[in-house]
């Protein structure tokens, strides 16, 4: 994995959303360790990690489509996670304030270009 480009990847995302841009996190799955990061939390890093894996089985078991590119969350006093899932392991949070978010932003431009910014970094093994 190529940590410079990831970096490049967040000030990418910070000038997308700005203010609205409270926390961001990118870290191998399973592990939970943050590879980059903005204003990181190591507890939700990990808390996030182990509700991926937690969705992934629940969804199989009930029967539901597999989980895709993202899933989001929305949390009280105007707050918005997403956390988006790669096939290769790894996973990237995003935490922003929704009184600041252009959904349109979001969801069009922002994660589109994270999910390029993280394949660009991405250097598989072997």
């Amino acid at each position: 994995m190529n940590i410079e480009k990831l970096q490049q990847g967040i000030e990418k995302l910070k000038k997308d959303l700005g203010a609205a841009l409270l926390a961001t996190d990118i870290w191998n799955t399973g592990v939970g360790t943050s590879l980059a990061s903005y204003n990181s939390n190591p507890e939700g890093t990990a808390l996030f990690d182990r509700a991926t894996e937690y969705l992934k089985k629940t969804l199989e078991t009930a029967g539901f489509p597999e989980l895709d590119n993202y899933y989001l969350i929305e949390l009280k006093n105007n707050k918005l996670i997403v956390i988006m899932v790669f096939p290769e392991g790894f996973q990237w949070s995003i935490l922003a304030d929704k009184e600041k978010l252009n959904m349109g932003m979001l969801l069009g431009i922002a994660i589109p270009q994270a999910k390029q910014a993280f394949y660009d970094a991405y250097q598989p093994e072997g």
